[in-house]
């Protein structure tokens, strides 16, 4: 019997059909491996689910991290580092990981498979955690030379793929890549109640209370002089309208621009740089943060609002320690034990006199809340406007319009007749008072000629407060013009801007029709 033997065309086809019957338990087993579609050719990274992430752990280079959601939306940061969080950044994260795809399997490799070194020092390791319980695991190893990529093992895969470089930098720079780079985002100022400061051996205390911030004179009457400046020593001995009491002690009336100047710069400056964790303690001694020279602790029910139900330092009292400056630009600070370098502008305030705390203004109530101002120059009306929205911005000029003199008396645009009120309001609320001088319930300090009245209305119909600025009849400490309340006799020096500014109206305008 003559046996068959097969030739070379015979041979090929015998090896091609290995080839297929190899390559279709490669896309069987690659297929079985993972729910959700074929990703034998590449896909979506991680698996697409309607469930939002709410964790996520990291570990590089023996060091291990977390990210977590709170129930609010707001993210902390824990592990080997915990710092406050930047909610752009990590909401950028979120959507890279979304975004990001991964390449062919490989085949003839093996999850965590050793040759590409996810072990390694290059090598990062990322666990995602969803809202549904779900979880994948992600290990990026070493690089491809000639592709560019960085070989990947995990989410869900049963061979080994590779993903962009990118990718990996994107991960590889965490958590400095979401680290708040403000120094405390999220804060709501309208939720902050109390500010201690710690600075030279005292505590300062600014508390809100009916309506108004408030410093905390710890010595009482006798700090006057010593802590707060001789204006302000001269002017709460002769007056107490800016005075209240409590158990604490006496507090006297903060400025609301100086607190919402000193809120903006320990919250929102720019952080210029992140020290090493391994460097804080010998920074901290270096630069004097182990012993403060400036210590703020902020305080308020919900006071970061998307951090609801984070504990300590990231929820509702977070802390700031600063050291002496460092040169004209750069300030050391620690944060929730973390050493950065911030803008100096945040220490603006806090090198300041406590004094710079206190209201000094002039004028005994705040222009820019009323609803409506009148304002006469030598008995005759000149100006008449009205609030017609919130004051939501730092001066609030744009929710006040002018009503009189009306658009078809006035030559000029209305941009330019509005700013006639505008202008006047906020010049009103940064009249400072220049000195203090002595009660004049009568006769009347005040000269007729060049003498202006402004009266403020607060609600349809609600009661009208007013002051006389003008010159005084007979000079006293050297001032020249005064502010006075004729219905309690409080007469402050002041300089003469509004004077003149409501003299050269009085010139522009006619009267108003009543």
């Amino acid at each position: 019997m003559k046996r068959y033997r097969p030739g070379n065309t015979t041979w090929a086809t015998l090896a091609l059909l290995g080839v297929a019957v190899a390559a279709g338990a490669f896309l069987l087993a690659t297929r079985a491996g993972r729910t959700g579609g074929d990703v034998t050719l590449g896909g979506p990274l991680l698996k697409p689910s309607a469930a939002p992430v709410d964790a996520l752990l990291f570990s590089r280079q023996g060091r291990q991290y977390r990210l977590d959601r709170l129930p609010a939306g707001g993210w902390t940061l824990g592990g080997d580092l915990g710092d406050d969080v930047d909610p752009r950044a990590m909401a950028a994260l979120l959507d890279t990981l979304a975004a990001a795809k991964a390449g062919p399997l490989l085949p003839g490799t093996e999850p965590g498979d050793r040759r590409y070194e996810f072990n390694g020092p290059e090598g990062l390791h990322l666990m995602v955690h969803r809202s549904d319980g779900s979880r994948e695991e992600l290990s990026l190893g070493t690089l491809n030379p000639v592709t560019g990529t960085r070989y990947a093992t995990g989410a869900g895969r049963d061979f080994c793929f590779t993903v962009k470089a990118t990718l990996r930098d994107r991960l590889a720079a965490l958590p400095e890549l979401v680290r708040a780079h403000s120094l405390l985002p999220a804060v709501d100022p309208a939720n902050l109640e109390r500010i201690e400061i710690v600075r030279d051996g005292a505590t300062w205390a600014l508390a809100r209370s009916q309506g108004r911030w408030w410093v905390l004179a710890p010595g009482g009457v006798a700090s006057f002089g010593a802590s707060f400046g001789d204006l302000a020593a001269a002017y709460h001995g002769r007056y107490d309208d800016r005075q209240r009491r409590d158990g604490e002690g006496l507090w006297l009336q903060a400025s609301a621009g100086a607190v919402r100047t000193l809120v903006y710069e320990l919250t929102a400056i720019v952080v210029r740089d992140m020290a090493p964790v391994e460097r804080t303690a010998d920074l901290s001694a270096t630069w004097g943060l182990d012993k403060p020279w400036r210590r703020v602790t902020l305080a308020g029910a919900n006071l970061r609002p998307t951090l609801a139900g984070a504990t300590g330092e990231a929820g509702a009292s977070p802390v700031l320690a600063f050291g002496p400056p460092l040169d004209e630009r750069n300030v050391p600070v620690l944060r929730r034990g973390n050493v950065l370098v911030v803008d100096r502008e945040a220490t603006h305030t806090l090198e300041q006199p406590v004094a710079t705390l206190l209201d000094l203004g002039a004028l005994p109530f705040t222009a820019m809340t009323a609803d409506a101002l009148e304002v006469s120059y030598e008995g005759r009306v000149v100006l008449r406007g009205s609030r017609r929205g919130e004051v939501g911005t730092s001066d609030g000029r744009a929710a006040w319009l002018t009503d009189a003199p009306a658009g078809a008396a006035w030559t000029g645009d209305e941009a330019a007749r509005n700013g006639l009120t505008r202008d006047l309001v906020v010049n009103l609320d940064r009249q400072l008072l220049l000195a203090v001088l002595p009660p004049a319930p009568g006769p009347d300090p005040l000269r007729d000629d060049g003498r202006v009245r402004v009266t403020l209305t607060r609600g349809a119909g609600g009661p009208a407060e007013s002051c006389e600025l003008g010159w005084l009849r007979a000079p006293v400490a050297g001032a020249k013009a005064g502010l006075w309340s004729p219905a309690t006799g409080r007469l402050v020096g002041i300089g003469d801007d509004v004077l003149v500014s409501v003299r050269n109206l009085a010139g522009l305008v006619g009267a108003p029709t009543p």
